[in-house]
């Protein structure tokens, strides 16, 4: 029944390039927040407080890496009026001690136009500066400032924290309004705070949850290949495609695919990847189809992890792979050691050409690599464990035919290598 509407719309000749790229800017820009509506209202709420009475707070935002903490912290942000407050963004990842993240805060707030000194000061000028600027503030004339620091987890780690501590007591001290957002992905921030930091932060956190269940996934889907009514497009266009989807979504086949996602990744950054790459193959003229997200699924997410492990091997690696499993079949699956295996890869190189020919430690290294990437696995750890490394027993994790696939995939795999896989008498 799909497939026969779908052809009904095709033959309309109806253009629904603009669709597609209207959802792909939205993917791309990644600028609207879904699902978080109770989590935005409390923020909301405790930043009003800081840029409507002048009350100073502090509030950290956890959640998963991808799940929306930044986004929520924009769309708040934007929602407010620009004159209201003065925004100070600090980065864990950048800001790396104190006094580069003071610097920052006096630039931001443009501090050091009153003397170009401070902000190039030693650290106590800078601590003190910032200190006495707040002091000097109040409730009724001082503009509020909401000051976010991303990647909040690595604050902590800053020598005595020194600048959370002022920053807290200032929050506190009710000074300056003053509003401190912190967005980690660690949930156990708050034990990373020192004892006298912990007393003075305000304990609001928001927690951003991933989806619980396949069906907020699937509503997550319907949500981002929907078209609203603000996207410029015919009509006509816009109520054909929004039907198509809603017919794609009642699909068992999409059910069934969101199940299998779901059990990979709960959160979003999946779900965007996999509609953004299912929409690059959609011709313009022509909607989205089953087939189309299923097929993406496949090629991005069911892969085999072996082939892709093997064509991550270099030459002499691969090699090593073949003189292994040439061994395993010879032997019905007998364990080896690398003196084996060595012995089996010099005969090839030898007899085929000077340039496989490889110094006896960087095989060993090469084979140590194949171990710790589990293509092989050892017989038995405790035993191996006071035998040379060269006579620790393995056994093969990768059987011939994986290696043979791979071995078609190989970017400019030397042919002699090619025609040695399908031989195992060496």
């Amino acid at each position: 029944m799909l497939e026969d509407v779908l052809l009904t719309f095709i033959t309309m000749g109806l253009d629904f390039g603009v669709c597609v790229q209207d959802i792909k800017k939205k993917l791309i820009l990644n600028d609207q927040l879904y699902g978080f509506d109770n989590e935005q209202k409390e923020l909301l709420q405790i930043i009003k407080k800081t840029t409507d009475f002048g009350e100073s707070d502090s509030v950290i935002i956890l959640g998963t890496r991808g799940c929306g903490k930044s986004m929520l912290m924009e769309s708040v942000i934007k929602s407010l009026s620009p004159e209201s407050h003065t925004l100070v963004l600090l980065n864990g990842l950048i800001h790396t001690d104190d006094n580069l993240a003071l610097k920052s805060i006096i630039q931001q707030l443009q501090m050091d136009n009153l003397d170009g000194t401070f902000a190039q000061g030693s650290y106590a000028d800078n601590i003190s500066f910032l200190l006495e600027s707040f002091r000097t503030g109040n409730k009724t004339a001082s503009k509020s400032i909401i000051m976010v620091l991303d990647k909040f987890d690595m604050f902590c780690s800053h020598t005595n924290q020194t600048l959370l501590y002022n920053l807290f007591d200032s929050v506190q001290s009710q000074q300056n309004p003053l509003c401190i957002i912190g967005l980690t992905s660690r949930i156990d921030v708050i034990e990373l705070l020192e004892k006298r930091v912990k007393s003075r932060f305000s304990h609001n956190i928001l927690m951003l949850k991933p989806p619980s269940e396949t069906s907020q996934l699937l509503e997550r889907l319907k949500h981002s290949l929907t078209i609203s009514k603000h996207c410029k497009v015919k009509a006509d266009v816009l109520k054909n495609w929004n039907n198509n989807i809603d017919l794609l979504i009642s699909d068992i086949r999409i059910e069934n695919l969101i199940k299998d996602l779901f059990k990979l990744s709960n959160n979003y950054t999946k779900l965007n990847m996999l509609i953004f790459m299912a929409l690059s193959n959609v011709p313009k003229d022509k909607m989205i189809t089953v087939e189309d997200l299923t097929n993406t699924y496949a090629t991005l997410f069911n892969k085999d992890m072996i082939i892709v492990n093997l064509l991550g091997l270099s030459v002499l690696e691969f090699c090593l792979i073949i003189s292994i499993c040439h061994h395993s079949v010879i032997y019905n699956q007998e364990p080896f050691n690398f003196e084996m295996i060595y012995d089996r890869y010099s005969k090839f190189a030898s007899r085929n050409s000077t340039s496989f020919v490889t110094k006896r430690q960087v095989v060993i290294k090469a084979f140590e690599r194949i171990s710790v990437m589990q293509l092989i696995l050892p017989v038995a750890v405790i035993e191996n464990k006071h035998i040379l490394k060269e006579y620790r027993l393995y056994k093969c994790s990768v059987n011939l035919d994986k290696v043979k696939t791979a071995s078609n995939k190989y970017y400019r795999l030397p042919p002699v290598i090619l025609q040695w896989i399908d031989s195992n008498i060496i």
